[in-house]
């Protein structure tokens, strides 16, 4: 029983990391994906009854949109040559 609730804490521990080292505008958001997804798991090992379909379809909603925009965002960037990170970004004019 103490694996499944360690494997969430593992997971959210290295989309902290993730968000913490690195400075890449999709790396960044991947993490945050990552946490999500074991925010999610994390509730599932608990088996909590009450409203965990809502809860479970709430995350990944979001985890997917995260995703979308990631990827249009990138498409937008990677266009226009600019670069990904977030330190520069106060740099170019809209």
């Amino acid at each position: 029983m103490i694996y499944y609730m360690l494997f969430p804490f593992v997971l959210f521990s290295i989309g902290i990391g993730g968000l913490a080292a690195s400075r890449h505008f999709l790396v960044m958001v991947f993490s945050v994906e990552i946490m999500l997804s074991a925010a999610a798991l994390l509730s599932v090992s608990m088996l909590m009854p009450v409203n965990l379909a809502l809860l479970l379809f709430a995350i990944w909603a979001i985890a997917t949109t995260e995703a979308i925009t990631a990827i249009v965002l990138y498409r937008y960037i990677s266009r226009n040559d600019m670069d990904l990170d977030i330190r520069r970004l106060s740099e170019y004019k809209y």
